[in-house]
C-alpha cells in the first residue's frame, strides 16, 4: 500500500502531533507501506534528521500564496502518476491547501485533528467547510475533536472517525534522573506536569494549587516542556514556593522522569486528547486534570484519577491533597490507569486501525 503523509511543518520531535506523525512512519514501514513525504516548510531539525523514506519539500506554507498551491498540484499529480492514492494530511495550511488540490489529481484525503480547534481563526472557519468538501475522512484522537470538527468544518457524520494514539512504553526502569533524585533524598513528593509552557495550559493552576497545599507533606511540582518560565517563576516567587517548582525542559527520558511522580497534573483549558495524560498512565501515576476536551475519555474521576473544572485552583489544590493524604487510594488510582492504557493504547492497536481506514479508502486487499 502506498500512502503519502503531509505535515506542515516538523521542528520538535517531542511535540503531540510532530511526535505521531514521525511514529505512523515508522509503524507504516514496518507494516510495508511504501510512503511518501510531503511538508509545507523546510526546518532546522529537518535538515539535520532527514527522513527514513521519500520526502519532499514544498517550500512555501502559505495559504494566501498561490504559488504553495501550485506547488502542491505539481507534487499531487506527480504522485498519483507514481501510483499513490491517499494522503494523510496533519496540520493546519496543508488541510486548508492539500484536500482540493489532491482531488484534482485524482487523491483522497485523510485530515487529522488533535485538539479542540483554538486555532480557528475567522479565516480557518471560512476556508475549512469549503476545502473540507474535499476531504474523505475526518481522523480526530478523541470523540470530542471529532465533534468540534464536524461542527465548524461542516464534515458529515459519515466521515468522522476517531483512533486513539498510540504508545510504546519502554524505559530504562534503571535509569537515575539527578534533578529528581536530589528531590527523593529530600523526601519530597513530586507531583508532575508534562507540557510545552504555553497560555492555554494554565500551568500558573499548577503553581497556585501547590502554594495551598500543606508543606508538611513536601509536595514539589516539576514541570517537563520547553518554554519561556519566566512568569511561572515570577509567580511561585510570590506564591512563596518557588524552591518547590522545577523546570526541566524539553527532554527525550520522560517516561524516566515519571518514575520519581506521585501523580501527573494536566490543567489546560483545552485539550484534544492529551499525550500527557497517557504517559501519566502507562507510568502507573493517578491523573489530576482539567475537565475539557478529551480529557474526560481518558480519566475516570474517582477510578483513575479526579477531573476538576478548568481554572478551579481550589478543586485542584483538593485533589493533590488528596494525593498526599491517602497515598495507598493514589496509587490504587494509578495501577487501575496504567490497566487502561495497557489495553486501549497500544502501537499495534493504533496501527490496524490506520491500517483498516486506509484500505477501507483505497479498496486494498488485506
Amino acid at each position: 500500500m502506498k500512502i503519502l503523509l503531509v505535515i506542515d511543518r516538523l521542528t520538535n520531535p517531542h511535540a503531540g502531533t510532530e511526535g505521531q506523525f514521525l511514529l505512523l512512519i515508522k509503524l507504516l514501514q514496518q507494516a510495508g507501506c511504501e510512503l511518501r513525504v510531503l511538508i509545507l516548510a523546510d526546518s532546522e531539525w529537518l535538515r539535520a534528521n532527514p527522513l527514513p523514506c521519500a520526502t519532499s519539500i514544498v517550500g512555501s506554507s502559505s495559504v494566501k500564496s498561490l504559488k504553495t498551491w501550485w506547488r502542491i498540484y505539481r507534487v499531487a499529480r506527480q504522485a498519483k502518476a507514481d501510483g499513490f492514492d491517499l494522503a494523510h494530511i496533519f496540520f493546519n495550511d496543508a488541510s486548508v491547501i492539500c484536500p482540493p488540490m489532491f482531488a484534482l489529481a485524482g487523491i483522497k484525503s485523510i485530515i487529522s485533528r488533535r485538539d479542540m480547534g483554538f486555532w480557528y481563526t475567522p479565516m480557518y472557519r471560512k476556508l475549512l467547510p469549503l476545502t473540507g468538501k474535499y476531504v474523505a475522512c475526518a481522523l480526530s484522537n478523541s470523540r470530542a475533536v471529532a465533534e468540534v470538527t464536524g461542527a465548524v468544518e461542516r464534515i458529515p457524520a459519515a466521515k468522522l472517525r476517531v483512533i486513539y494514539n498510540g504508545f510504546n512504553r519502554s524505559f530504562n526502569s534503571s535509569a537515575s534522573i539527578p534533578e529528581l533524585e536530589s528531590l527523593r533524598a529530600t523526601g519530597a513528593q513530586i507531583f508532575g506536569l508534562v507540557a510545552n509552557i504555553r497560555p492555554i495550559k494554565r500551568m500558573q493552576d499548577a503553581i497556585s494549587a501547590l502554594a495551598r497545599l500543606d508543606l508538611n507533606h513536601n509536595p514539589h511540582l516539576v514541570i517537563i516542556g520547553a518554554g519561556d518560565a519566566t512568569e511561572l517563576t515570577s509567580l511561585a516567587s510570590q506564591l512563596g514556593v518557588v524552591e518547590r517548582v522545577h523546570f526541566l525542559g524539553s527532554r527525550s527520558d520522560i517516561p524516566e522522569c515519571l518514575q520519581y511522580l506521585c501523580a501527573g497534573l494536566l490543567c489546560s483549558e483545552s485539550e484534544g486528547f492529551s499525550n500527557a495524560i497517557v504517559e501519566y498512565q502507562f507510568a502507573g501515576l493517578p491523573v489530576i486534570c482539567s475537565r475539557t476536551g478529551g480529557n474526560p475519555e481518558a480519566v475516570s474521576h474517582g477510578e483513575t484519577g479526579w477531573l476538576y473544572e478548568v481554572g478551579d485552583v481550589p478543586a485542584l489544590s483538593a485533589a493533590m491533597a488528596s494525593v498526599l493524604q491517602e497515598p495507598e487510594r493514589a496509587a490504587a488510582m494509578g495501577a487501575a490507569a496504567k490497566q487502561q492504557a495497557e489495553s486501549r493504547y497500544t502501537i499495534s492497536a493504533m496501527l490496524n486501525q490506520h491500517l483498516a481506514l486506509y484500505r477501507e479508502l483505497t479498496g486494498a486487499v488485506q
